[in-house]
């Protein structure tokens, strides 16, 4: 039988650049977007004051040439290498424009959807694809209306309301917003959205996952998170029995989770062991965001790969893994991370498509830093957290702590070297990093 196993965990993609805090002031933009058919939106553009070009961050794929129709007439797209910008043909400024954007006919790996598919009836869509840049690489001051199908409501954070209008996130960032005929259902730790073909046991194990696991969370991290978390589940399983794939996406206080795949319809210890996994993986980024990356080029394999060390520590804490099952996790990263650094640095692994180093090379980071620290991966978050702030965090910042935390410049500037140098034998390299770490150790058990 064939697996397909899926992780697009999106956390902090240029998180930097996301922000946008303008208070109250009065906006530059409102954007229109209304449903039209399931996932299909209309989506209107009012500027205050007229300009000649409206610019996006890319879309991996060239996702709105091919998605976006643009309604008003005398306009065009234009595809740069890092944005697309719209612009009228003749030159000319222009306040208004309205355009058709359509779901992509297949997932756009590693990226946040702009519009998919959410159950019968309804869409979730991503605001950041919708939401145009300044020409300094911010967001426009902008306000969001939220216009649902006959019969449908808008929930967003702890809104649920039969449409939204003057809408920003409280987060000040882009957020995940559903449109649809679905209801909501909040408990203690989440306001959630469960697609009513999600098969029953994973409701049933999200049920009891998600206290447990966020407990725990707090409990390692010394704070709960001020916005009450959104969690998004869909379930378009189709009908291909050897497919079991879960693809995450997380934000700032939202997260949603896509199952793909026959083979979820029936528990199997395969099915729910990445399940559990996966989800607390989501989970572990809702108290990530409470440091954003400082700066554009902050690498991905600092967040993602600390998610995946903090959320097997979860498992050991929830009696989900003994010693043996976390063993075997560290060495399957090893192997993974060495695998991926076949053809290049890990800085440079996301230019090259070799997502999954990001998540394997920053897991065995993570682990070789905790262990020289003498600590748990959670506890240097816990610290990496508070010494970010509001102006968030660098690369940089993350070994100058490495180095306070082990005492030890030299092992700081070697995991530094590990990330950003083409390495001839990764699998040497990974080997003597962690022997580094355990001389560390030994050290401070003197």
């Amino acid at each position: 039988m064939r697996w397909i196993v899926l992780f697009a965990v999106l956390a902090g993609l240029s998180l930097a650049a996301f922000a946008a805090p303008f208070g109250k002031s009065a906006p530059d933009l409102r954007i229109y977007i209304r449903q039209a058919d399931g996932a299909e939106l209309s989506v209107q553009y009012e500027w205050r004051k007229p300009r000649r070009e409206m610019i996006f961050e890319s879309v991996a794929g060239g996702y709105r040439e091919r998605r976006w129709e643009i309604a008003t007439p005398g306009f065009k797209l234009v595809r740069l290498e890092d944005e697309d910008r719209i612009v009228r043909t003749d030159g000319k400024k222009f306040s208004d424009l309205e355009l058709t954007a359509k779901p992509d006919l297949v997932r756009i790996p590693k990226e946040y959807q702009p519009t998919a598919r959410y159950g019968a009836g309804g869409a979730l869509i991503f605001t950041g694809h919708f939401w145009p840049m300044t020409g300094k690489g911010g967001r426009v001051n902008a306000t969001f209306d939220f216009t649902p199908a006959e019969g449908g409501h808008v929930v967003t954070f702890g809104a649920n309301e039969p449409a939204l209008s003057d809408w920003r996130s409280p987060m000040a960032h882009p957020a995940f917003v559903y449109m649809g005929p679905l209801d909501p259902v909040e408990t203690d730790h989440v306001m959630a959205l469960i697609d009513p073909d999600a098969p029953r046991w994973i409701v049933d194990e999200f049920n009891t996952l998600v206290p447990a696991s966020f407990d725990k969370l707090a409990t390692l991290f010394g704070f709960s998170p001020e916005t009450k978390p959104n969690l998004f589940l869909a379930a378009p399983l189709g009908r291909d029995e050897g497919r079991l794939s879960y693809a995450g996406d997380a934000l700032p206080a939202q997260f949603q989770i896509t199952l793909e795949g026959a083979a979820w319809k029936q528990p199997s210890d395969k099915a729910r062991g990445i399940f559990v996994n996966a989800t607390i993986h989501e989970a572990v980024h809702l108290w990530q965001a409470a440091a954003r990356p400082g700066v554009e080029d902050a690498p991905e394999w600092i967040h993602e790969g600390a998610a995946d060390a903090i959320a097997a520590e979860v498992m050991v804490a929830l009696g989900e893994w003994d010693g043996g099952a976390f063993a075997a996790n560290e060495r399957a990263a090893r192997r993974e991370c060495a695998s991926e650094l076949e053809t290049g640095s890990l800085n440079g692994a996301k230019a090259r498509g070799d997502f999954r180093a990001l998540y394997a090379c920053g897991h065995v980071i993570a682990l070789a830093v905790s262990r020289a620290d003498g600590e748990t991966t959670a506890d240097f978050w816990r610290v990496f957290i508070e010494r970010a702030g509001d102006d968030g965090y660098s690369e940089d910042m993350f070994y100058d702590l490495v180095a306070e935390r082990t005492g030890d410049r030299d092992f700081a500037d070697a995991v530094e070297d590990f990330a950003r140098t083409p390495l001839a034998e990764p699998a040497r390299a990974i080997d003597g990093l962690f022997a580094s770490s355990a001389s560390l150790a030994r050290e401070r058990g003197r």
